[in-house]
């Protein structure tokens, strides 16, 4: 059995990312790879859409000054900061001993022989899927990354806002159009919220996925209103793409609730809660993340895509 085969079942085409302009190193690659959905881009420019809104199991990327600026941009991005990066050296490159700069995992020379490269790579995506930081649908940050980085700008006395989000009706969604249209609907929620996020305030924000669809995301105080508004504006755009013609037109579909009972629901919608930390209010994670968690149970509530924001002053609070 190939390595390959013997970590991830067949049925799992796993994609790989090439960032490459040399024709003979992707040939190599590709004669190489024949196992994995492998996708190959000359430069930066022309990977930045797609790495964005697909991210890959695993970045291959050319050891080149410009694309190695790249990575570096990529590793600062909370969305890539464990996505596995291994990088192709030519016969002659020859590599510093600062492997912090780097930002990468793994690298392999140019020639390699026939199985390494499948090996390192198999390797590459098979600890990633071990680290319990990344979710494995979304390559989001999950919970550990997530509670450190709230932690993080609570014990530096961080102005900002933190957002929770979950979907409406998604599981009578799931069960009526299956578990591949629920994964994509899911991705789809998370490209949507990062995209939105980071246009609106790139130097500060994080976003991450606590599992299943619920999510979470930071950003600035004075940001935060504009961005949910666009969320659930793009929100409602896309999602009935997700439906049948038919369910469309009637703006529900007949499902199960969760104790087994036919009724209609409404189309998918989102619901976002959001608690403001200003002046030091919150000390720990518990305290901030059961704000934000009330303000989602209220917005959800409501019916339609929604987003509250929590008004109070917390100023009294001392954990």
């Amino acid at each position: 059995m190939r390595f390959r085969e013997s970590l991830f079942p067949s049925d799992i085409m796993e994609t790989v990312m090439v960032l490459s302009a040399d024709a003979e190193l992707n040939a190599a690659i590709a004669g190489n790879l024949s196992d994995y959905n492998l996708q190959v881009f000359e430069n930066p420019r022309s990977i930045i859409d797609r790495i964005y809104n697909s991210p890959p199991s695993l970045l291959l990327a050319k050891y080149e000054e410009s694309i190695m600026q790249f990575v570096r941009m990529l590793r600062d991005d909370p969305m890539f900061s464990n996505l596995p990066i291994l990088i192709l050296l030519g016969r002659d490159d020859s590599l510093s001993s600062s492997w912090h700069e780097l930002q990468v995992d793994d690298y392999i020379r140019f020639p390699f022989s026939s199985d390494e490269l499948a090996v390192r790579v198999g390797l590459g995506i098979y600890r990633s899927k071990r680290v319990v930081e990344t979710n494995p649908l979304t390559m989001l940050p999950g919970n550990t990354p997530i509670i450190r980085e709230v932690q993080a700008r609570l014990d530096t006395g961080l102005d900002f806002a933190l957002a929770y989000a979950d979907l409406d009706h998604f599981k009578p969604f799931n069960d009526k159009y299956g578990f591949s249209c629920g994964d994509e609907t899911l991705r789809m929620t998370a490209r949507l919220i990062t995209n939105v996020v980071k246009q609106h305030d790139p130097a500060n924000y994080f976003v991450g996925h606590i599992g299943g669809d619920d999510f979470v995301f930071c950003t600035d105080i004075a940001k935060v209103e504009k961005i949910c508004h666009e969320i659930l504006d793009n929100f409602d755009c896309i999602i009935p793409t997700f439906y049948s013609s038919e369910d469309r037109e009637s703006g529900y579909i007949i499902s199960h609730d969760r104790a087994g009972n036919e009724k209609k629901f409404a189309l998918l919608s989102i619901s976002i809660g959001v608690t403001i930390n200003r002046g030091g209010w919150f000390k720990h994670y518990g305290a901030i993340s059961n704000a934000a968690s009330e303000m989602k149970k209220f917005a959800k509530t409501i019916d339609g895509s929604v987003y509250k924001i929590d008004r109070r002053d917390h100023s009294g609070i001392c954990a």
